[in-house]
């Protein structure tokens, strides 16, 4: 079983649409009730309809497709892990995506106006 987490957004199109330009791969989608995506490491995602916010959600078998992102998560916030972060800067620029360079990372927020930060791997976590 997987950790998940519930992130709510107005329009499960668009939160879909986000997050797979963030990397996840879509695993289950059930129009109008939620959406499951699933990065290469890190909790699974599960969208439902709602005004934002994000919390624990229920455990998850983990699918076997992966996306290629690295997720986490501090203070609340969902984070990115990018081997690149000047590349990650054009590919968001590539699908529309605005962000805010704020020092070591970029701060974007999805449709359901919740805080998304994007920075480099740790050290450590380079192959």
């Amino acid at each position: 079983m997987s950790e998940t987490l519930v992130v709510y957004v107005p329009d499960l199109g668009q939160g879909v649409s986000f997050y797979q330009a963030l990397g996840l791969a879509l695993e289950e989608l059930i129009p109008e009730r939620e959406a499951l995506l699933a990065p290469l490491e890190g909790p699974l995602l599960l969208l439902r309809p709602g005004s934002g916010g994000v919390e624990q959600g229920p455990n998850r078998p983990r699918p076997e497709g992966r996306g290629f992102a690295r997720v986490g998560v501090e203070e609340g916030r969902l984070v990115f892990f990018v081997e690149n972060l000047e590349h990650e800067k054009l590919r968001l620029a590539k699908y529309g995506l605005p962000f805010r360079e704020t020092g070591e990372h970029l701060l974007l927020f999805d449709p359901g106006e919740n805080p998304v930060l994007v920075r480099g791997l740790p050290p450590e976590r380079h192959p």
